[in-house]
């Protein structure tokens, strides 16, 4: 059995895989595959926390729990999952009536979080060349457009990556 120090160090150590494709994994029977989009700070708070309706602020009508089903070019209210803050989750059925979640939270456990840069990832790790040339830093010319670039992030996660997997 794991002591709680071992538990807190294993969450603090960084997770070097990113999700899935948004919208990939079907929705369990019975259950509807939602989208809730946000900002990139909101959505850090919502992989640790999960999504509260004590947190809900109401600024687009009542204080509630909103998502939407992707539509069938993969977007949520605000755009495209792969390029939009986007927490992935399912309900059940009963429990949705667009745009609003009726229940009180949902479990960060049961949400897949999507951030920008993830796309840029995985299209990094489907060329193995392109991965060998960014570990390689034959882009680190990308990490100068600043902390906050999608390109940025995911050259840097990808070298952080490689260096972890050496040790």
């Amino acid at each position: 059995m794991k002591t709680f120090n071992q538990y807190i160090t294993e969450m603090k150590r960084p997770r070097w895989e990113v999700p899935a494709e948004p919208g990939s994994i079907p929705a369990p029977e019975g259950k509807v595959k939602l989208y809730h989009q946000t900002s990139a700070k909101n959505l850090t708070n919502i992989r640790k926390q999960g999504i509260k309706l004590s947190h809900a602020k109401g600024y687009e009508g009542p204080k509630a729990i909103y998502a939407s089903p992707p539509d069938s070019k993969n977007r949520g209210f605000y755009g495209p999952a792969h390029s939009t803050p986007t927490a992935e989750f399912h309900v059940d059925k009963d429990d949705y009536s667009a745009p609003f979640v009726r229940k009180d939270e949902v479990p960060a456990k049961d949400i897949t979080a999507h951030k920008e840069w993830h796309a840029t990832v995985r299209y990094i790790d489907a060329d193995p060349e392109l991965r060998r040339a960014v570990e390689a830093g034959e882009h680190d010319d990308l990490m100068k457009q600043g902390k906050n670039d999608k390109f940025a992030k995911a050259v840097r996660f990808v070298k952080k990556r490689a260096k972890a997997a050496k040790k």
